[in-house]
């Protein structure tokens, strides 16, 4: 029958759920999309060099946290603050990308955005906070004083975000399929269990 058009996976800071993307975009030859939807939302509106200077100041090198930055600029001309303008050009083109051949997403609130389009597998990607502790040290590169604030702030900016363009709570696991916790199960294993479920429904 159909089966499932979309993978979606939201997950905690240091959780690896990007890499559990990584790996079922190899594992099924499916297209995996994550930041680059960000930059392609951007590259598609126009952005004074004012906003462009407090985007840059939003960034971090840990993760692309450029969208939860720009929910606190002023409101554009149009009355819609920068943050809506640039969700909604992200809605687009997960929408258009969907629609052109069955992939991965990592978070964006991608389920949400594609409920009434195709038909998605929602996974929430957890782990314990010692696991995420040293993957934020040992695969992120953050220095072991600053990694449980860096955690912390990017699960609030995660929630903030998704509840903010969902009306729904980040972490809620009635919002998913699937619910895994990565550090007990491992990376390779949380792939395999997505993976065995999607082609499930071919």
């Amino acid at each position: 029958m159909g089966g499932y058009g979309a993978i979606c996976i939201e997950r905690q800071y240091g959780s690896g759920g990007t890499e559990i993307g990584k790996l079922l975009e190899k594992r099924l030859m499916l297209a995996c999309h994550d930041h680059e939807i960000l930059d392609m939302a951007l590259s598609n509106l126009t952005l004074s060099d004012e906003e462009k200077k407090q985007a840059g100041l939003a960034e971090e090198t840990s993760t692309n946290s450029f969208l939860f930055g720009l929910s606190m600029l002023t409101k554009r001309g149009d009355g819609l603050p920068l943050s809506e303008k640039v969700f909604g050009e992200e809605a687009k083109i997960i929408n258009r990308l969907a629609g052109d051949g069955k992939c991965v997403f990592v978070g964006r609130c991608a389920g949400y955005i594609l409920k009434s389009k195709v038909k998605t597998l929602n996974v929430y990607i957890y782990a314990d906070y010692e696991k995420r502790f040293d993957r934020a040290i040992t695969q992120y590169g953050i220095p072991d004083d600053k990694a449980e604030d860096v955690i912390k702030s990017f699960d609030k900016k995660r929630s903030d975000f998704y509840r903010a363009n969902t009306k729904c709570k980040w972490d809620d696991k009635e919002n998913y399929h699937l619910c895994l916790n990565s550090g007990k199960l491992g990376l390779e294993r949380c792939a395999v269990i997505i993976a065995g479920i999607y082609l499930s429904e071919l």
